[in-house]
């Protein structure tokens, strides 16, 4: 079982209805969400690329990734650029999601580990589950929402 997190800061995120949380520690920047250049032959996932400060960075379309259909741009589409340490790299994505709320804190006794409801769902990408105002808050572990054939698409990609 992964031990649950410090108390530390999150950057709140909506995907659909549900709002996730990703740690401010590997937010390097939010950014509205801009022209991005598509790649041929890309995961669906992978929405593009785009360049940040001279930097090419992979965009994941976060609503795709956690398995949903994908959403229309509209003026509160952002792109959360990360840094992702992972085994034998890091990574900086960009993720597109469809808003970005605050940066919230969560207590460490306020945090539980994801409910074990069997192998039907997959869960290993939850670091823990919060309350934020009586709301659940899912909080990512990224570098597991991503798989090593995730991680070579968007390496070849970039």
């Amino acid at each position: 079982m992964t031990p649950l997190p410090a108390a530390t800061s999150y950057v709140t995120l909506g995907v659909g209805k549900e709002v996730f949380a990703v740690e401010v520690g590997i937010v390097r920047e939010i950014l509205e969400s801009g022209p991005i250049t598509r790649l041929p032959h890309a995961p669906a996932f992978l929405s593009g690329v785009i360049d940040v400060r001279g930097s090419t960075v992979p965009v994941i379309d976060l609503r795709v990734k956690l398995g949903m259909d994908a959403a229309p741009v509209t003026l509160e589409t952002r792109i959360l650029v990360a840094d992702l340490a992972l085994a034998d790299r890091n990574l900086v994505v960009g993720l597109q999601v469809e808003r970005v709320f605050e940066v919230a804190e969560f207590e460490s006794g306020g945090l539980q580990t994801p409910p074990d409801i069997g192998d039907g769902w997959r869960s290993e990408y939850i670091k823990a589950i919060g309350r934020l105002r009586g709301d659940f808050v899912i909080i990512f572990d990224l570098p597991k929402l991503f798989s090593a054939q995730d991680v070579y698409s968007l390496s070849a990609q970039s």
